[in-house]
């Protein structure tokens, strides 16, 4: 029977760049990799003799080599569950990249994060949670940080929730257009002026390279996917050793690490991402990422 390693998405179209790239790489070296649906697992829960099946084949370490998981999200919840269960029936058999990651964290936004990373004495930038639009008002914030502040949503990705307030008159208007009990899903944050950050990739708890992204034109958001520049990046030892405790600290065998510096050069995490996409990574710093996750598998 022939060992594969599947990669579960919720649909055809979501990381295809990723998954692509996977099958490719694995193709080269003889090996069978392939996109499975979250939709397309089932579960038998049975005391004594539990059993994972996709697409009706039971799962296991006669048929797998390894599972890898992208983005898993539905309000709900049922995929992020079916994923959480899968790591579990199937941990000790099969490599499953990220699964004492998963389990410990089955949701990981960015609140939780920075509460990890402060409490590991790992730095981030200045942030402030709140949830009444009164306790905005009555927080100085505009003094504490100085303008412009910036708010983020915690569940955010590539840059898309990412605002900034040049002035108090801002910020205001944009706290009558939400709903106060979902204020505290936000981040509110010291504004770094640098307009770049680094993207640094840990494979198996070691750097594998970095990237620097930087912002394009007026848009104060480097990520890649709006429209911000790309470039390989010779990482610092303290960077980079700073990245491996982040990695380390969220139990996560493959990840992408922000890292964004002041004007003094003062590095701060932004946030890890343990399904970060690679297309920018792979194209700057020439960096075979799907080749060297496939050989995690293997090495494992």
């Amino acid at each position: 029977m022939t060992r594969k390693i599947l990669i579960f998405t919720m649909s055809e179209n979501q990381s295809k760049y990723e998954t692509e790239r996977m099958i490719e790489e694995a193709e080269k070296m003889g090996i069978k990799a392939e996109r499975a649906l979250y939709r397309e697992l089932s579960f038998d829960l049975v005391l004594g003799d539990s059993k994972v099946f996709w697409r009706g084949e039971r799962l296991g370490k006669k048929n797998l080599l390894g599972v890898w998981f992208r983005v898993a999200g539905t309000k709900s919840g049922k995929y992020v569950l079916a994923k959480d269960m899968l790591i579990k029936l199937l941990k000790k058999e099969v490599f499953c990249i990220n699964g004492e990651g998963y389990l410990r964290w089955q949701r990981m936004g960015k609140i939780l994060q920075y509460m990890e990373f402060v409490e590991a004495g790992i730095p981030v930038v200045p942030t402030k949670i709140f949830y009444t639009v009164e306790q905005v008002k009555n927080s100085k914030i505009g003094e504490d940080f100085a303008w412009p502040i910036i708010a983020k949503h915690e569940k955010g990705f590539q840059g898309k929730s990412v605002r900034k307030f040049e002035n108090e008159k801002e910020m205001f208007r944009f706290l009558g257009r939400i709903d106060e009990k979902n204020l505290g899903m936000f981040l509110w944050q010291k504004y770094l002026p640098t307009k770049w950050d680094l993207r640094v990739i840990v494979l198996g708890g070691k750097v594998l390279g970095a990237m620097k992204r930087s912002a394009s034109g007026s848009e104060f958001r480097s990520n890649y996917s709006l429209g911000g520049e790309v470039e390989k990046w010779d990482l610092s030892e303290d960077d980079g050793r700073l990245a491996e405790r982040v990695a380390n600290l969220c139990r996560l065998d493959y990840c992408g690490v922000d890292i964004m510096k002041n004007e003094a050069g003062e590095s701060f995490v932004l946030e890890v991402n343990r399904q970060c996409q690679f297309k920018g990574f792979e194209e700057s710093t020439r960096i075979n990422v799907a080749k060297k996750t496939i050989e995690m598998v293997l090495n494992r």
